[in-house]
């Protein structure tokens, strides 16, 4: 049995996980066999889906997307604004973000997600 943690701060602690994952890959037995990275979740702190998180992390989105597909994690967007309003779905910010982690080239065979909190914001995406 495998227990998947689904870990924070997907663009605040870019630093951290750029440390800890190339640990985590090579001294595995530092960890326990049963644990396993089930995804790392967020949104950057100027992304209007995100839900005005405050955030600190500056790393580009096509940086965080390529670590994690180098190490074979999925990230999870957190668009959980609760206050969303059609206005809000043309926010460029927020459109590149899901460009960049839907696939292709940077992303690999990795699938990646979102977590959303507005049946707008829903509907949405899956339109697009």
């Amino acid at each position: 049995m495998k227990v998947f943690y689904h870990l924070p701060g997907l663009f605040e602690f870019y630093d951290l996980y750029k440390a800890f994952l190339p640990l985590f890959r090579e001294h595995r037995e530092w960890f326990y066999d049963w644990c396993e990275i089930g995804s790392i979740y967020g949104a950057p702190a100027d992304c209007i889906w995100g839900g005005g998180r405050v955030g600190f992390g500056d790393e580009s989105a096509e940086r965080v997307a390529e670590l994690l597909k180098e190490y074979g994690i999925s990230a999870r967007l957190t668009f959980s604004n609760s206050l969303l309003r059609e206005e809000h779905l043309s926010d460029t910010c927020s459109n590149n973000l899901c460009k960049i982690f839907e696939g292709g080239a940077i992303c690999g065979s990795v699938q990646n997600g979102v977590i959303v909190h507005s049946d707008l914001l829903l509907n949405y995406l899956q339109k697009k």
